[in-house]
């Protein structure tokens, strides 16, 4: 990992850096990136516009809603394996060697079942974590309401403890996730054995690694809400009556502006997520000593 400094980084630190490196291979990561999100894209095209699961009155249509996830979720899944290429090329890159799309992708093969697995395991365990931390939210939400006997400050203080429950939950998931790709990839790590190293990289900067994952999901997210929002997506959940009445055309324009958007963003995501994990490496294992023993035994000193 010669391309990252040998030090502990800062915040601003991990975050330049990231883009200091995305940008020495730009047109190579976007283009892996867009490759591994077209097959999705044509799916989300072929379904034209998702439903909300209502009808126009109102009412439950669970049928279409799950036609639709039985669409998004494997364009999901198949834009994760773009994810997974990206982080194979730029593994390459870090480590001196040559990167390609070809071997992006023939090089996913192998480490695809620890990765996938690795990050299914976190999910679950983020998923339990949010219905274990939901509970007592609820249970307080509910006893402000009828304590203070005001529907609205009863809400508001709901709505402050439920994002404070709702940050725990993103705390628990980037601690758990933020180094598989590079334990699996750099480590040769298996999945359960991924997830015990991100953890433990984790230990004692809980804040740090939700403040930086934070700012790279709003820089990976911002735009495609910010597209959805003007296309009128949110207006098909606060109006029943609006259900489906979204053009197939102008839903084919937003599916195509998150397709270039996504694949604009994600090597920031994946290179941020690099860069993070050295840092990690660095303050509780001394990277950064046992990097330089190697070159001095490498150059024979």
């Amino acid at each position: 990992m010669s391309v990252i400094p040998q030090r502990p980084l800062g915040f601003g630190e991990i975050l330049d850096g990231a883009i200091q490196f995305y940008r020495r291979d730009f047109g190579l990561y976007f283009l892996i990136a867009l490759v591994g999100a077209l097959p999705g894209y044509a799916m989300l095209l072929a379904l034209g516009t998702p439903g909300t699961g209502l009808d126009p009155s109102g009412t439950p249509a669970v049928g279409e809603l799950g036609f639709d996830l039985a669409i998004l979720l494997p364009a999901t899944a198949l834009s994760w394996v773009g994810t997974l290429a990206v982080a194979v090329a730029m593994c390459a890159r870090m480590e001196g060697g040559a990167a390609s799309l070809e071997s992006a992708y023939r090089g996913a093969l192998r480490p695809f079942p620890s990765a996938a697995g690795g990050h299914l395991l976190a999910l679950l365990i983020a998923v339990l974590a949010g219905v274990v931390v939901m509970i007592p939210v609820t249970i307080v939400g509910a006893a402000a309401i009828a304590a203070l006997g005001n529907l609205v400050v009863g809400l508001t203080v709901f709505g402050f403890v439920g994002l404070v429950g709702a940050l725990v939950v993103l705390a628990l998931w980037f601690r758990i996730s933020f180094a598989i790709f590079p334990a699996v990839l750099m480590e040769g790590r298996a999945a359960p054995e991924a997830v015990r190293r991100s953890l433990k990289l984790g230990k004692g900067a809980w804040f740090r690694i939700l403040g930086v994952m934070l700012v790279v999901w709003i820089i990976r997210e911002g735009p495609s809400f910010g597209a959805f929002a003007l296309f009128g997506g949110f207006e098909m959940f606060t109006s029943p009556t609006t259900a489906g009445t979204v053009s197939g055309g102008l839903q084919a324009v937003q599916n195509t502006l998150d397709l270039l958007i996504g694949s604009f963003t994600k090597p920031f995501l994946v290179a941020t997520v690099f860069f993070l994990y050295h840092d990690r490496r660095v303050r509780l294992e001394a990277a950064d000593l046992e990097t330089a023993a190697a070159a001095m035994a490498t150059d024979g000193r």
